[in-house]
């Protein structure tokens, strides 16, 4: 028996559930990476684009793009800190918090869709993979 595929099985994975919340956002043009920074910003508001490029484990440049595009669709807004001008602080707008909740139950439906069919165990084995697989120390509490 040949060794399973797993990087192609992750990468592909990954396109996959990318496609599924980009499809579901719809008109709202945030998408997969969009939604991650709204669900960063309603935790740590306001944040600086700093702050965002490591929640997002993207790199700068990626996150700047990114944060532009968001801020053009009028979902975040960026301003300069008073303190450090060459500091860039990002927060949710109105149109941006008000998206959330649409987010929170996408993701609760992929989340039900990728679980659906699998027992506690298998999940479990799952994420100790995925984990190991990104390079994150898994939380044990």
């Amino acid at each position: 028996m040949s060794a399973p595929r797993l990087v192609f099985g992750l990468m592909r994975a990954e396109r996959g559930v990318r496609r599924w919340i980009d499809a579901r956002a719809g008109h709202a043009a945030v998408g997969a990476a969009g939604a991650g920074v709204l669900f960063h910003l309603a935790r740590h508001e306001p944040s600086t684009v700093t702050d965002v490029a490591r929640a997002l484990e993207a790199s700068p440049a990626g996150a700047t793009g990114l944060l532009n595009r968001l801020a053009a669709s009028g979902v975040i807004e960026k301003s300069t800190d008073p303190d450090d001008a060459r500091v860039v602080r990002v927060r949710l707008t109105d149109a941006g918090r008000a998206l959330l909740p649409e987010a929170a139950a996408a993701l609760a439906d992929l989340n039900a869709a990728l679980t659906a069919g699998f027992t506690p165990a298998e999940l479990e084995v799952v994420d100790r993979w995925l984990a190991q697989a990104a390079g994150i120390p898994r939380d044990r509490s």
